[in-house]
């Protein structure tokens, strides 16, 4: 009852705040006006938000800094309508959107995929929030527009950019459990040139309390092994000039981090580095109304594992390139039409894996915008070829088509729809692991359909979509006769849900202003494989039903308050839906004081995390730490 309760709540808050809040525009909490989000993700050109075919949250700047987040996951998992895996605090942390897995959902940085060809995935804990100016995430098919791993939808990562005046950023934080952190980063432009150049370090201890559950009697103890230090460097350099741009990036990451392990096991001292190092280019050209874009990215990625008790010290080695060449043109007056090429490969090195874990692909895709007064129409066919080393040749034809109407010219309101195909290429792990690995495995497969209603105005916006998705070919690990694991393609989901959000920002006066913001999901996500087994028709393992997501913000003066709130349902632990995780409500405050300091700005940010210090535990076994704080200053000067 008590989940309906506040459903019932939410349900009510969507329909009161337009009424309560006036919808004419006005100056929100950070004293600029909110224009409609802007997505290059959704069409592959810059496209408003409301008139995007799908559904795209635009998390920018002020997201960032009212959440506190650090990393990736922590954005996503405070402001995102997905659900972020976390397997304790600083441990692994994935995403599931619409009910997909980790290494179903793309994950870009500024156009380019970055997901480990031998995983498939990505530890978002890894990706720090330093280097980015926002954070796109597009629901739905992605396939039509950027190849495999596009079942649930796309992430993009938009990394920052140079200011053209001088600008830096020093930070620096302490917290709880041994946490500390610093960063500083630096841009400007001169003439036609610009750069930007950050660095991040960040460290914890992680040796919170719990109550381990497995002693008698059951006691308090402190999390061993879990702690974790991180660093990051990254620069870009730019070059605009009359018709052309042009941009090359660096990012590095390192970590070491300890692995714990289960709560109620005995820690093993396991260790683990990741080294990654990504370098990409960009660039662009104008000229008599055609629009040239090239681009690429290398990624060098290395990970060490070490467990001393079973005398394991294993590293693995990957390499991932990729190039695209796009060219935009108008085609009369109402289409904007666009095609390219692209291409890539991949290879991995890790003592379990076949000597030949590569391969290669190369693609073609056409898309479009067409506009017919107040409807737009968004096609998009795409032919993905991939050729390993071993196994057979396979192709994947990824069609989409995607509307937009806005109904009458006087309302801000606008139906969206949509169907696509999408596919996901089986990872390196799949197909050539030793023992058990699947040559032959085929792509999976889905469709998606949604259909969806934005209205709203600078001041207030609102969106509610449902959506459907069926897949196929759904790799899954089984118990094979000679005694080890092996995957087939065996499994089909079928996924409905429902999407609903809500953002608002009433100026009661100038030094005095209210926010707010909500997200909830509901995905049903079910295992329609096979009649006969257990789970034929069960919830998929932490897949949660339900999930609302809510913050609101007070303005004073210099002082920015903000509370968000998060419900996760039930997340089922066995196939056949027997056990499950309780659902867990976690509260987190943040308080800032902005001060001028003569050319620079203060800002002192206290955090304090579980705020009514529940038991909190995303992924059973893998606590999270009770109530704690983090205290950060920032000194920021120049910019705009």
């Amino acid at each position: 009852m008590g989940f309906f309760m506040h459903a019932r709540f939410s349900a009510l808050l969507f329909v009161l705040l337009p009424a309560i809040w006036p919808v004419a525009a006005q100056t929100p909490l950070d004293t600029t006006v909110v224009l409609p989000g802007v997505t290059v993700t959704a069409a592959r050109s810059q496209t408003p938000t409301t008139t995007a075919p799908v559904r795209v949250t635009v998390l920018g700047p002020e997201a960032i800094a009212a959440t506190g987040a650090r990393s990736v996951a922590d954005l996503l998992e405070a402001r995102a309508g997905l659900f972020v895996k976390r397997y304790g605090d600083g441990g692994l942390a994935t995403l599931s959107l619409r009910g997909t897995g980790a290494a179903q959902t793309l994950v870009l940085v500024d156009g380019h995929r970055i997901a480990d060809p031998q995983l498939g995935q990505l530890d978002l804990n890894l990706l720090p929030t330093i280097l980015l100016d926002g954070v796109e995430v597009m629901h739905g098919a992605g396939s039509a527009l950027y190849g495999t791993d596009g079942l649930g939808g796309v992430v993009n990562l938009r990394t920052v950019r140079p200011d053209p005046t001088p600008r830096a950023r020093l930070a620096g934080g302490l917290g709880a459990y041994g946490e500390r952190q610093g960063s500083l980063l630096l841009s400007g432009s001169r003439g036609r040139f610009s750069a930007t150049a950050a660095a991040e370090y960040s460290a914890a201890d992680g040796d919170f309390p719990y109550v381990n559950e497995a002693l008698f009697p059951p006691r308090e103890v402190r999390r061993r092994n879990a702690d974790h230090a991180r660093r990051a460097l990254y620069a870009t350099l730019g070059h605009r000039g009359d018709t052309h741009r042009t941009r090359l990036a660096a990012w590095i990451n390192d970590a070491e981090q300890g692995l714990p392990g289960l709560a109620s096991a005995s820690p093993r001292d396991e260790r683990q580095w990741d080294t990654n190092l990504r370098l990409w280019a960009d660039h662009e050209r104008r000229r008599r109304g055609r629009t040239l874009r090239l681009g690429g990215l290398v990624q060098h990625s290395r990970l060490r594992y070490v467990h001393p008790g079973l005398q394991i010290d294993d590293t693995g080695r990957t390499l991932l390139a990729s190039a695209e060449a796009e060219v935009q043109a108008l085609a009369g007056r109402r289409w904007l039409l666009a095609g390219g090429l692209a291409g890539g490969f991949g290879q991995a090195a890790h003592p379990n894996l076949a000597e030949q874990a590569r391969d290669g692909h190369a693609g073609a895709f056409v898309h479009g915008t067409g506009h017919y007064g107040r409807l737009r129409l968004y096609p998009a066919l795409r032919l993905d070829v991939y050729a390993a080393a071993q196994g057979p040749l396979r192709r994947a034809v990824s069609p989409r088509l995607g509307l937009n109407l806005q109904p009458s010219p006087a309302l801000p309101l606008y139906l969206k729809a949509g169907a696509g195909r999408s596919f996901r290429i089986p990872t390196f792990n799949d197909r050539f692991w030793q023992p058990g690995g699947n040559p032959d495995l085929r792509p999976e497969h889905g469709w998606t359909v949604d259909a969806g209603l934005m209205a709203g105005t600078p001041a207030v916006q609102a969106e509610v979509t449902a959506f459907a998705t069926r897949i196929t070919d759904q790799i899954v690990w089984e118990p094979a006769r000679q005694g080890f694991w092996s995957p087939a393609n065996v499994q089909r989901v079928r996924t409905r849900g429902l999407e609903a959000s809500l953002r608002a920002d009433r100026p009661l006066a100038p030094w005095l202003a209210l926010g707010g913001h909500a997200f909830y999901t509901l995905t049903d996500a079910r295992d329609r494989s096979a009649p006969d087994d257990p789970a034929y028709d069960q919830p998929l393992r932490y897949v949660p039903r339900h999930q609302l997501k809510a913050g609101a913000g007070l303005r004073l003066g210099p002082l920015r308050l903000d509370l968000l709130a998060r419900y996760i349902g039930r997340r089922y632990l066995t196939t056949d839906g027997r056990q499950a995780l309780d659902p867990l409500r976690a509260l987190d405050g943040r308080l800032r004081l902005r001060l001028p300091m003569g050319p620079a700005t203060a800002t002192l940010a206290l955090s304090v995390y579980n705020l009514t210090d529940q038991h909190l535990e995303i992924i059973k076994g893998y606590p999270l730490p009770p109530r704690h704080a983090r205290l950060q200053l920032t000194l920021d000067a120049g910019g705009r």
